[in-house]
């Protein structure tokens, strides 16, 4: 089947639902919902007995009386009537299943995987939450149905910590590009699904939750190549697969928690790579640049100190009770466009790799006026520049606008700080 079949499961041309419901709360109303809602344009199947109709759709009592040719199934009946649909399935010519229903580890697994094998049908899950791809305008999940369009894609063995990671993403500004809720892994696991993310041109960085791994030394062969294009940050209990692997060979990012995983994924998925190591840190705060400069501090970043060439660029727009060192402190009274500024100045220096700017609301500092500059910048320079708005409401609508426009922002320089290493280390391993 080649790879034909990674293409049935993200960019499929017809969908046929296997225990399709009219019942709100059902897996197969859930599904049918989504699917419907976000807009999939091609033939959909419902499948069961009790419905002529579902959502205005025809509904077919049996797979066996779809007439037309099935790209992929999705199955959400009985776990233990799988292994009997699979046979129908196989007779029918479809060749790739989702499997919603059931708990990993389920008996029943043994007789679905022998009826896999006997029609040669490629199968996601048991436990799967499903399938999303943007571009192709389907979600046939259990998560939400208003999904942070993007370029990350989601590959989660957690069906519950899927959807919720579906979520929190678009809370946090994380754009989904993909996911695949990889469930029981039977048959299709990691090392398959990466393949398809690796060509997939809508696909800028790779999230991976995991619990288990089948074959080590493929997926990390596999994760290794992948990786020199295309960031892959993987999250997952820290005494499992994640101390069993050797990730930094493979250029894997391992987080240390959701919120860390999520962070790494907005610097990540910009597509601008670090040059180098070397970061100038700019802060309308004292306090706040001294607080980045030692988190900063004993990291992979190196606090670049300005050469008296690049001071006096600098100098040009920092007040006089300012300060033009690393960080550059442009103090609590500075106007936007010393702001601005500093911060062309740093990211058309051949001295600077990278930047991280320090913004703190103030009576004086309103953290809306500094989006459209960092916009335009960065549409101007091919730097990374991540930022932090420290604040109340202000701050938080900043970030909001910053997170829209795809600039990550942070709401604390730890964070930025962090994000600017995962950023650094991959950079310099995809060289």
């Amino acid at each position: 089947m080649g790879a034909d079949y990674l293409e049935a499961i993200f960019r499929p041309r017809s969908i046929a639902l296997i225990g399709a419901s009219k019942t709100p709360g059902k897996l197969g109303y859930e599904i049918l919902t989504n699917i419907v809602k976000y807009g999939f344009s091609g033939p959909i199947f419902p499948i069961n007995p009790k419905y002529n109709e579902i959502h205005d759709i025809r509904c077919y009592k049996s797979i066996l009386d779809v007439v037309d040719e099935v790209d992929l199934a999705i199955l959400t009946g009985p776990i233990d009537k799988i292994p009997k649909l699979i046979g129908e399935l196989g007779a029918q010519g479809v060749k790739v299943a989702v499997v919603i229903s059931g708990m990993r580890g389920d008996p029943s697994s043994k007789e679905i995987y022998k009826a896999i094998k006997r029609h040669g049908i490629r199968l996601v899950g048991p436990s799967s939450l499903g399938v999303m791809y943007a571009k192709g305008e389907l979600n046939a999940t259990l998560g939400p149905v208003e999904v942070l369009d993007g370029n990350v894609a989601l590959i989660t063995e957690s069906s519950t910590l899927g959807v919720a990671l579906m979520g929190l993403a678009s809370i946090e500004g994380v754009g989904l590009s993909a996911v695949i809720g990889l469930g029981d892994k039977l048959d299709i696991d990691e090392t398959d699904v990466l393949q398809f993310f690796e060509e997939d041109m809508s696909t800028k960085a790779i999230l991976i939750y995991m619990e288990s791994i089948r074959d080590k030394e493929k997926f990390l062969r596999v994760a290794k190549r992948i990786s020199k294009s295309k960031p892959i940050v993987l999250i997952g209990p820290r005494h499992g697969v994640i101390e069993e692997l050797s990730l930094e060979k493979a250029g894997i990012l391992p987080a240390r928690d959701i919120q860390q995983a999520l962070d790494w994924a907005k610097a990540l998925s910009t597509g601008v790579k670090a040059g180098g190591k070397r970061v100038l840190i700019v802060t309308n705060s004292g306090g706040a640049g001294k607080m980045a400069y030692g988190l900063a501090k004993g990291t992979e970043i190196d606090l670049v100190k300005p050469s008296e060439e690049l001071k006096e660029e600098l100098s040009q727009f920092v007040p006089e009770k300012g300060r033009y060192e690393n960080p550059v402190d442009l103090t609590g009274r500075a106007e936007i466009d010393a702001y601005r500024g500093v911060l062309e100045v740093a990211l058309s220096s051949d001295e600077v790799d990278g930047v991280i700017a320090i913004y703190c609301e103030s009576v004086l500092s309103d953290p809306s006026r500094i989006v459209d500059i960092i916009y335009r910048l960065k549409g101007t320079y091919n730097k990374p520049t991540l930022v932090s708005v420290i604040g109340g409401a202000r701050a938080l609508e900043a970030l909001r606008k910053l997170r829209e426009k795809g600039i990550p922002a942070y709401p604390t320089p730890h964070r930025a700080i962090n994000s600017m290493e995962a950023l650094i280390k991959w950079s310099l391993f995809s060289k």
